[in-house]
């Protein structure tokens, strides 16, 4: 967090020294009409969701990853996932920048455990059976029921079928691929922007539930965990209402990125007031 606010201050100075600046934001119009249309400061261009095209339009099936991926993944998670039965996967994953705590680890893989359902759990740095043992008592039973990966490409997990449930802790870039995947969400935010996120996935878009109050010692209990991760893989009326959210969300998202489509057009006209610029230079 102390990080965060200086480099955004820094940013919107920025912004303010120019004329007329044009802000990318990787958002689409039907997501968030509200919000972009209140600013008047700047030219708001919603560009998102921003997906490699493998797992959003579809134009190119060689287009699977980000460049910019931080971290080497695993080679092996996707044949696993192939092997499970169609949304019955609890993908867990909380980022690139969020450390949780021991106690508040060895709850969530409690409450895993007590939801008997599969997972694909991302722990940072956990690439063997016996570092999982030293960080967690429970390492053992965790790797009968689930796979541990150091890393994934992350919208190739959220696409695949037999994945059914996002346990998040909401960064932006995680709430936005997991509605244009359509995948409902179960809720663990941690700072910054991720309570808003987890609020609007909660209230607004209604594509998930966040966790309960953390209790003494600020841990979210296994017992809360297991009971998020059944409403919404148990196949109830409220689990499904969370998962044809998440299926309109992913359509209008698609939307947005085919041709013609708002995130498209904004990025194209963009793209040549740029060209055009650079010509007049020349």
């Amino acid at each position: 967090f102390n990080f965060a606010v200086p480099m955004f201050t820094e940013n919107f100075e920025i912004l303010d020294r120019e004329n007329s600046p044009i802000v990318l934001v990787n958002t689409f119009q039907a997501l968030e009409p509200g919000p972009l249309s209140v600013i008047d400061k700047y030219k708001w261009m919603d560009i998102g969701p921003l997906i490699p095209s493998a797992f959003l339009d579809g134009k190119d099936p060689s287009d699977t990853a980000f460049g910019g991926d931080l971290i080497q993944k695993s080679v092996d998670y996707v044949q696993w996932l192939d092997s499970k039965e169609k949304l019955s996967v609890v993908y867990v994953a909380f980022g690139s920048y969020s450390e949780l705590s021991k106690p508040q680890t060895e709850e969530i893989a409690k409450g895993l455990i007590k939801s008997g359902r599969p997972f694909l759990w991302v722990i940072r740095g956990v690439d063997n059976s016996e570092k999982l043992e030293e960080m967690l008592s429970c390492g053992k039973d965790l790797e009968k029921q689930g796979k541990i990966v150091p890393w994934c490409t992350q919208v190739e997990v959220l696409s695949h079928p037999s994945v059914g449930c996002f346990f998040t802790h909401c960064g932006w870039n995680s709430s936005l691929e997991s509605l244009a995947s359509g995948v409902p969400v179960v809720a663990f935010p941690q700072w910054i922007d991720q309570t808003i996120n987890a609020k609007l996935i909660q209230d607004f878009w209604r594509t998930g539930l966040s966790v309960g109050k953390p209790e003494d010692g600020g841990v979210v209990k296994a017992d809360e965990i297991e009971r998020c991760l059944e409403i919404v893989m148990d196949g109830g009326e409220r689990g499904e209402e969370m998962r044809r959210e998440a299926r309109k969300w992913r359509d209008l998202a698609k939307e947005a990125a085919k041709e013609g489509g708002t995130s498209y057009v904004n990025l194209k006209t963009f793209a040549d007031q740029v060209l055009a610029a650079d010509t007049t230079r020349c």
